[in-house]
């Protein structure tokens, strides 16, 4: 069978968070997908006060398909899973912008990898006019921390996946925020130096569905004083090449088709 690449878009994500937690977009943006609005509004019971929202770095689909059972952590407190296509070049940088700003590459202008402090509205700048507390956490030298750079939020820049664990956690307990973005790469790292399917690669798959774990109960016991959007959302995956390491950047299905998890907590 031929392969197929995945419907939606992933510059329709800016729009599905915007709506879920009742805010507007500007026209520019791409439009909320209309039935995954409508259940998630239904199962929050309105709209969300808060989002959370999970990125682990270059997780493709096939990933999923084929090693299902590390993403049971995943499963288990998520209720949704829709197909998303990355963005070409299906790179962090131009995927996370487009995912942010509701744009195409050619509209918000980074296409390969390069990582300038973007200066189009994002999904950031719309939080912050809402009057929204908003924080990212990301690992050192994250592009979440580079293109959406010079805002007023708060930054964590933390040294691994699993300080950025600890200080999400942290932060969710605060109650401090509205919207926490979260960016993690220990994956893409290992699949780049080992092999998408390698021991280390899938090692750390299972250590960031833990991480999203961990966030997913602690909003749990805050449910009923919030409603919560939570969102396991990566932005490309990878392929293997000659000599047992991975890559990505092409039109490839498996760096192309992504998947996404949605809860309402």
């Amino acid at each position: 069978m031929a392969d197929h690449y995945n419907y939606y878009e992933l510059k329709h994500f800016a729009g599905i968070v915007a709506d879920a937690m009742g805010i507007a977009l500007p026209e520019s943006y791409a439009p909320t997908i209309g039935w995954l609005s409508e259940i998630l509004r239904g199962r929050l019971g309105g709209t969300a006060d808060r989002a959370v929202l999970y990125h682990a770095d270059a997780v493709g689909m096939h990933i999923w398909q084929k090693y299902t059972p590390l993403f049971a952590p995943v499963y288990a407190h998520t209720s949704l899973a829709v197909p998303f296509l990355s963005t070409v070049e299906s790179v962090t940088p131009v995927a996370h912008a487009s995912m942010y700003t509701g744009l195409d590459p050619a509209e918000h202008g980074i296409q390969t990898y390069v990582r300038p402090q973007l200066t189009c509205d994002t999904l950031f700048d719309v939080w912050l006019r809402e009057g929204r507390r908003v924080a990212i956490v990301a690992q050192k030298d994250s592009t979440f921390l580079h293109i959406f750079a010079g805002r007023d939020l708060e930054y964590y820049e933390c040294e691994n996946a699993v300080a950025v664990q600890e200080k999400s956690l942290e932060l969710i307990g605060t109650d401090r925020y509205d919207a926490i973005s979260i960016h993690t790469f220990d994956y893409d790292n290992a699949a780049h130096a080992y092999g998408p399917e390698s021991k280390e690669a899938l090692n750390a798959v299972s250590l960031e569905a833990e991480g999203f774990h961990r966030l997913a109960e602690a909003l749990e016991k805050t449910r009923g004083a919030h409603r919560t959007l939570l969102t396991y959302s990566p932005d490309h995956g990878q392929h293997p090449v000659m000599g047992g390491r991975g890559a990505h950047g092409s039109k490839q299905t498996e760096d192309m088709n992504i998947l996404h998890f949605f809860a309402a907590i």
